[in-house]
């Protein structure tokens, strides 16, 4: 069982609205700010799905990458989905859990995942949901450095069973509509490599950070510029 949907969805839906309403992740363009991640959560009557939809700017040309994984009653995820739409077409990767392992499908190809860990972190690239995941999972109470079992799965690349990590270490308050907000600060470790995140109190993730120089920020819409300082 994975606690990845009542968190998120305490962050996506007001009191008394039906609608879920989405979370906008941006990265700095120029001068500007343009939408990098779009996610949503639907509830329903036997679970929810969660949608992570990433739009990228490459040498190839515009790319999209959609991650939908599908929980049920009790919040464990069943499945997922990638699709990577290009403007080469578009390819899709299934992903079906089970209780000691997984199924990959692409295309024509069936992946069979052995010894997968008890509710893993399901991400793909580019997307930001292992972060999301990372953080809502993360046990406050027993602190220090914890690893999550994961799996990565993609359309065209090989499947991939990576271990993540997450510490939460240290506090920073910023100042949102003239209201004080304190952040808890995490360093984390991806497949792709050591980042820095901050989340407020109910589990929101507000600024991605890669670790070294010249990294670009992800920050939740709203936030860009209370929290331009924190590095």
């Amino acid at each position: 069982m994975t606690p990845l949907l009542p968190l998120v969805l305490g962050c996506l839906l007001a009191p008394h609205e039906d609608k879920p309403a989405p979370l906008r992740y941006l990265r700095p363009s120029g001068d500007k700010y343009v939408v990098e991640s779009e996610i949503t959560v639907t509830p329903g009557e036997r679970g929810s799905v969660y949608t992570s939809t990433t739009n990228r700017s490459t040498d190839a040309g515009e790319l999209k990458m959609t991650l939908t994984l599908r929980l049920d009653a009790d919040n464990a995820i069943r499945s997922a989905e990638a699709v990577l739409t290009t403007s080469k077409g578009t390819k899709k990767a299934t992903l079906t859990l089970f209780r000691d392992h997984a199924q990959l499908r692409r295309g024509g190809t069936l992946d069979l995942l052995n010894h997968v860990a008890n509710a893993p972190v399901v991400t793909t690239a580019p997307d930001w949901s292992d972060v999301i995941q990372l953080v809502t999972r993360y046990d406050a109470k027993k602190g220090g450095k914890q690893e999550f079992g994961g799996i990565w799965i993609h359309p065209i690349d090989q499947p991939l069973t990576p271990t993540f990590t997450i510490e939460r270490v240290g506090e920073d308050k910023i100042t949102l509509k003239d209201q004080n907000i304190k952040l808890f600060r995490h360093d984390i470790r991806l497949r792709s490599g050591g980042y820095r995140a901050w989340s407020d109190a109910d589990g929101r993730v507000v600024r991605i950070v890669p670790h070294g120089s010249g990294g670009t920020p992800i920050v939740l819409e709203e936030y860009e510029v209370a929290t331009r300082e924190l590095r």
